[in-house]
């Protein structure tokens, strides 16, 4: 009996011990990690305007910038005109070119456009349709040999670039046609491997008629 009550006291005794320390302990709290995100800074957009404008011009050649000088010009000109376009002035052109076709044949005349010298390797030949545009076409000869065939002039210029040799190069344009309204017209400019203008004239051509230039290369 005296033992059994010893168990059961030691028992009570050794219970409320444990319970005292289980209480007593600190609870330390589970630690975590929180990423701190960065900071991002959003770019201002870009305004300059100015800016992209001189890096565009940057890549134009300079055969580019006189003809865009040209355009500028002849837009300005329009505006001067307040850009009026009366189509019925357009269409008397047109009819006036006609009845002169009718009334008499353009004479075959060959024209001589001058000699030029150059330093160049090359040389870029520039053209366009200088009246109403009517379809005329050119074929461009260099040293009497066909390069560049059949082209159809518009208003807007187009480009070829000649290599050239040393000594005599001969340039012809060749009027293929005369177009609906002859005769075969044409503005053209040459220019040289820097851009500097080597010829600027115009052709008025009956059909198989042909503007030459000679160009003579020479050395520095």
């Amino acid at each position: 009996m005296n033992s059994t009550l010893f168990k059961i006291t030691f028992f009570c005794f050794a219970s409320v011990l444990f319970c005292s320390n289980s209480f007593g302990q600190e609870v330390k709290p589970k630690s975590s990690t929180f990423e701190v995100a960065p900071n991002v800074v959003v770019p201002e957009p870009n305004t300059d305007f100015y800016g992209m404008k001189a890096k565009e011009e940057k890549y134009q050649t300079p055969v580019d910038l006189v003809l865009q000088s040209i355009l500028d010009a002849e837009a300005r000109k329009t505006l001067n005109n307040k850009g009026i376009i009366d189509p019925q002035k357009v269409h008397e052109e047109k009819l006036k070119k006609e009845i002169a076709e009718i009334n008499r044949q353009y004479a075959k005349i060959d024209q001589y456009l001058g000699g030029f010298s150059s330093t160049s390797d090359s040389a870029t030949i520039v053209c366009r349709d200088f009246q109403y545009p009517d379809g005329d076409i050119v074929t461009i000869y260099l040293n009497n040999e066909p390069i560049i065939r059949d082209i159809t002039l518009t208003t807007s210029f187009k480009q070829f670039k000649l290599p050239l040799k040393k000594g005599l190069n001969v340039i012809s344009f060749k009027a293929v046609n005369q177009g609906s309204s002859g005769p075969n017209t044409a503005a053209f400019m040459v220019f040289g491997d820097k851009g500097e203008v080597i010829s600027s004239n115009e052709w008025n051509l009956a059909t198989g008629a042909k503007a030459t230039l000679s160009i003579a290369r020479v050395d520095e």
